[in-house]
């Protein structure tokens, strides 16, 4: 049944609340343990509560989906020789400047980090045939997998989530997994490994204090020569924490001891960097763009990451691209009754140096007396990320050209040629007049155009071209 009205109605009051402040190893591990067994809420509102709050996590996550979505979308038909592909192109085109279109492409890159993410279909009745109505981002506190299988639970009219389920039909829902990790959806995904690097450099800061405040302080150290200067000594350091001084006598000896050791705080500073580096590593695949660490002689690093990064994105793009193709353009070709193939989505293009390495093969490819055929051509449109086609030839202008004869047009029709040569006749003997009585090539060809004026022909330019050659060839004849 084609979804015309939603059911993802949702209060957000009903999410979980924030237990970041109990969260530890244990609690940790036992949502990991509930979600195995299908009960995703409790990992899903820990996820929820990093990212919100981890700046680390939170930027790097914007970045791997702005990627994708800060791209220029575009839309092609299958086969653009085929009049109902491109049909089905220009009723799916619409979309992608909608507002609706973006959101869901950012919610469904969530499924990047997060084992999958889901998104409502609702469609509308048009004079022109069925269009999307909405894009409805799925909460994660609606997922529920306990019957070994995607559900989604049911909400009232108010979103207060209730007991039962429904199963995610594909007619109704976009489930997109952007990850290849061959790991069931309830194990996490790839979040999952961020979560020991995120509690273990949040817990950090605590050993960290506990470590300045046991050792961070100085202490006093005292010498004795008998039981009692013993005795009178530990007396005055006990009066020393209260008092935050000390009395002794003359002849006692107390020295202060600094035990903080010069690296507690860059140690420190090291573990979460340490920490930070790892969870960049996991969601962009490289750390430059987030740390400005020095990479060598030469900054040969730097290109590298950079080519991990564009994997990831066009990685991405990819795996969005097909979701989107496959899960919503084409039921929106199908109930429309079109017979065509779903058109490709196409997010964004090659980076500037792939686009570089592409242009510089096809101008090799020139070079070497060959050029793209017409498949190539749009498989070099879709890497860089706009239209193109092939260059007109320009044709050489008289008097200075060289037509090489490749490039030699046909021998002209016959009542062409036999047109051409009368009007030669009568009018080669009036130019060749014009050219002797002129006294310089300026004034010659002032009254030739006048002449052409007077007498228009269709073949006027031929005319001139073949009576100016033909007399400087006697001329020069005439003077051998």
């Amino acid at each position: 049944m084609l979804p015309e009205n939603a059911i993802t109605i949702y209060n957000i009051r009903s999410e979980l609340p924030s237990d970041l402040r109990n969260l530890t190893a244990a609690s940790l591990l036992a949502a990991i343990e509930e979600a195995q067994a299908g009960y995703t809420a409790n990992l899903f509102a820990i996820y929820r509560d990093l990212i919100a709050s981890d700046n680390q996590l939170q930027s790097e996550f914007a970045k791997r989906k702005w990627a994708v979505t800060g791209d220029t979308v575009s839309i092609q038909p299958w086969d653009k020789n085929s009049h109902l592909d491109v049909a089905t192109k220009d009723i799916c085109a619409p979309l992608l400047d909608s507002a609706v279109f973006n959101d869901a492409c950012a919610w469904l890159l969530n499924g990047t980090l997060y084992p999958v993410a889901v998104v409502e279909k609702v469609y509308r009745q048009t004079p022109d045939g069925f269009k999307i109505k909405s894009l409805i981002p799925v909460p994660y506190r609606l997922l529920d997998y306990r019957d070994g299988i995607l559900k989604i639970f049911d909400t009232d009219k108010d979103g207060t989530v209730l007991p039962t389920t429904h199963i995610a039909d594909p007619a109704r829902y976009i489930v997109h997994r952007g990850h290849t990790l061959p790991i069931p959806d309830t194990w996490g995904g790839p979040m999952r490994s961020i979560l020991f690097w995120v509690l273990l450099r949040t817990m950090g800061r605590q050993w960290w204090a506990d470590l300045l405040e046991r050792f961070g302080m100085p202490f006093l150290k005292g010498k004795y020569r008998d039981q009692a200067g013993k005795d009178v000594l530990e007396k005055a350091f006990r009066m020393a924490l209260r008092l935050g001084g000390i009395v002794v006598s003359q002849n006692t000896e107390v020295e202060i001891t600094q035990a903080a050791a010069s690296d507690s705080s860059s140690s420190h500073n090291l573990f979460i960097e340490l920490c930070n580096k790892e969870i960049s590593k996991l969601i962009v695949g490289q750390t430059l763009s987030s740390t400005a660490d020095s990479t060598g002689i030469g900054q040969g690093a730097a290109p590298l990451q950079g080519e991990v990064r564009d994997d990831i994105r066009k990685a991405d793009a990819r795996h969005l691209s097909m979701t989107l193709r496959n899960q919503l353009f084409m039921q929106l070709c199908a109930i429309n009754g079109l017979a065509g193939n779903a058109p490709n989505v196409l997010f964004g293009a090659d980076s500037a140096a792939d686009m570089f390495k592409l242009v510089a093969s096809v101008k090799h490819l020139y070079d070497a007396g060959l050029e793209p055929d017409d498949e190539g051509l749009e498989t070099i449109q879709e890497r860089v990320g706009f239209g193109i086609r092939r260059r007109a030839a320009i044709t050489p202008a008289f008097p200075f050209s060289a037509t090489p004869l490749s490039a030699v047009p046909e021998t002209p029709s016959s009542s062409h040629v036999d047109r051409l040569a009368a009007s030669y006749t009568a009018h080669d003997e009036a130019i060749q007049d014009i050219i002797l009585r002129s006294t310089s090539s300026g004034e010659a060809l002032r009254r030739i155009k006048e002449y052409v004026r007077a007498h228009p022909s269709a073949d006027a330019s031929e005319i001139v071209a073949e009576v100016m050659e033909a007399f400087a060839a006697r001329a020069l004849r005439g003077r051998q």
